[in-house]
């Protein structure tokens, strides 16, 4: 690829349940499609040939294969968990890793360039190890992560740019509920600054906590009439069809699941109306209004100075989440930017600012925690009592450097451990530790030497803690890798990524041979098109570039299926369904391409299974 370009920094939206990514450049932004579509599931599988796959085809097998397919990667960040593919341990840095590849190779493909640089987004309540678990991934995708952003925030940043051609200033409500994680912000937009006020939310709450629910609530009308427990496959497969129930509930008041043989003897038919799907996630919908109630007054207003508020996530989709807040604020919500692409796009902005571009839209965010020191704050009959100070509150704009001061307990003590939490309460056992470190060589004095602990947080909400005696100068500056025992060896991990490319590269060979000789009838003319910054919705072409996508890879499917053999009225089905497509498409008619697509989709499953 020609290398002499001018800098270009792509923005990643890194979703539990799907990710995507865009670029800014030249006054356009432009969300990138993978292999046709604009949002590409995030999940990680071995097909049955031994082949590596990422996105679609991943979650395609997810139902048959359960035990080869890695899904929510997500909520395991920063922890010692591990995913199993074929046998093999992987962290979830890794998996991630694939998946960033993923999109880093489908926009060098749609740029015709090299990509190396990237901003990422996560949610503004990940810890300090969630977010160098995403810098690590990044870095094993072989990416250069510039910049660490909050969901909502760039949420926010998409809109302020989107609205740069108004003078009109606003208080922005950023309500962002994904399919694993919830966050809420409370952002001022004002001659294109994006100023974050404040923020909260929830790392384990999203859409998948929606679809777990109504698939336990399949199993139970399951078992009163079989008494059948399901296998992990069939789990899977349950959970899959009420996901589909739970997008038809955003627009029908019921939902019908109909699942022949999940167990050898079982087949589920029932009904699910919307009164009881929101039933079900009540109680997750209310700890959102707790979140939201709290960001609201650490912002220091009112919900009556709210202007507007902002829905972000695929989540948002259900009525319940819209009705709940319009009930509780007395204010529509809105989808100004279409809400499961506008992450990336704020991301892509944000990358546009970094590679030195204008852009209409500034970012001012905030540390989304409290970071405090571990210090003696009281005795009783017990002895001590430990408490948290805090040095740098949650709210705080970054970047921040501040300091506190701080004395020794015992005469003559010659060293100092200093204890970093993070975290709102006084009780360091309800707070995270993310690091610690010793200065050594204190001045031989009696109890009471100062010393000054002072936090830097980047823009990347990364700590950065000096320990300084005041008397001497004597200091010590360490990053804090709030990872701990977390942080992944970049090296060994390479190392198995490099293994398992290496077991591939027969299998993406012949891929590649296969997609030289591919049939583009349906190529559009909408795949890729750019959106103006200024345009708050690009919503048609992007629906259509996915359609579009979705029926090239169902043809190749059927055509596979027919030429193998298939009972001769299910032949007649698919060849039906194969020549309304064409139709279709050159009416523009895209609901009923869905329709045709979808139910194609649901006979080629069945008989591939």
């Amino acid at each position: 690829m020609n290398q002499n370009f001018p800098p270009l920094v792509i923005g990643i939206d890194l979703g539990t349940t799907n990710s995507s990514v865009a670029v800014a450049q030249d006054g356009k932004l432009t969300v990138i499609p993978v292999n046709g579509q604009l949002t590409m599931p995030s999940v990680v599988g071995i097909d049955p040939t031994g082949k590596l796959v990422v996105g679609q085809a991943a979650k395609n097998q997810a139902i048959s294969a359960p035990e080869n397919t890695v899904l929510s990667i997500k909520r395991l960040m920063g922890t010692d968990a591990t995913a199993e593919l074929v046998g093999k341990s992987y962290r979830p840095e890794e998996i991630s890793a694939l998946i960033l590849g993923e999109l880093k190779r489908a926009a060098e493909a749609h740029l015709g360039r090299s990509v190396t640089q990237a901003v990422i987004t996560v949610p503004a309540f990940f810890n300090e190890r969630q977010r160098l678990a995403t810098q690590d991934a990044g870095s094993l995708a072989g990416l250069e992560v510039l910049r660490i952003i909050n969901e909502p925030t760039a949420a926010a940043l998409a809109y302020g740019a989107g609205q740069s051609d108004t003078s009109e200033n606003e208080t922005l409500l950023v309500y962002d509920l994904g399919g694993g994680t919830f966050d809420v912000s409370v952002v001022r937009v004002e001659n294109g600054i994006v100023e974050v006020r404040a923020s909260h939310g929830d790392i384990h709450l999203g859409g998948d906590d929606f679809d777990e629910a109504l698939t336990n609530l399949g199993e139970e009308r399951l078992r009163e009439k079989h008494a059948d427990s399901l296998p992990a496959a069939a789990h899977r497969r349950l959970k899959s069809a009420m996901e589909i129930a739970k997008i038809h509930l955003s627009d029908e008041p019921f939902a019908t699941v109909r699942e022949e043989y999940l167990t050898p003897a079982s087949h589920l038919e029932t009904e699910i109306s919307r009164y009881d799907y929101e039933q079900l996630i009540d109680p997750w919908l209310v700890k959102t209004l707790d979140c939201v109630q709290r960001t609201i007054a650490d912002a220091g207003i009112t919900a009556h100075q709210l202007d507007k508020i902002m829905l972000v996530g695929g989540a948002t989709r259900t009525p319940a989440v819209q009705e709940l807040l319009m009930r509780t604020l007395d204010m529509e919500p809105r989808h100004e930017i279409n809400p499961d692409l506008v992450v990336a796009m704020g991301a892509a902005i944000q990358g546009a600012t970094l590679a030195g571009q204008p852009t209409p839209a500034i970012l001012v965010d905030i540390s989304a925690h409290t970071y405090s020191v571990l210090a003696v704050v009281g005795h009783d009959f017990m002895g001590r009592i430990l408490g948290c100070c805090p040095v740098v509150r949650r709210g705080t704009p970054l970047p921040v450097t501040k300091a506190d001061l701080f004395t020794t307990q015992v005469d003559f003590q010659e060293k100092v451990e200093v204890q970093v939490y993070q975290g709102e309460s006084d009780d360091p056992s309800e707070n995270l530790s993310i690091g610690e470190f010793m200065v050594t060589g204190l001045s031989d004095v009696p109890a009471g030497n100062e010393i000054i602990v002072q936090f830097h947080i980047d823009l990347n909400g990364l700590l950065t803690a000096t320990a300084t005696e005041k008397r001497t100068g004597l200091a010590k500056s360490v990053t804090i890798d709030t990872a701990g025992q977390h942080r992944i060896n970049l090296d060994a991990a390479r190392t198995n990524l490099a293994a398992l490319f290496e077991e591939q590269d027969a299998a993406f060979s012949e891929d590649d041979e296969e997609a030289e000789d591919e049939d583009d009838e349906f190529t559009s003319e909408y795949d890729g098109e750019s959106v103006d910054l200024s345009a708050p919705e690009n919503e048609g072409p992007a629906n259509s570039s996915a359609l579009l996508a979705s029926a090239k890879s169902l043809r190749n499917r059927a055509g596979k299926l027919l030429d193998q053999g298939v009972p001769e009225t299910d032949a007649a089905a698919i060849h039906t369904s194969l020549a309304a497509i064409p139709v279709a498409i050159d009416a523009r008619d895209w609901n009923q391409l869905r329709t045709i697509l979808d139910t194609l989709s649901d006979l080629l499953f069945y008989l591939e299974d």
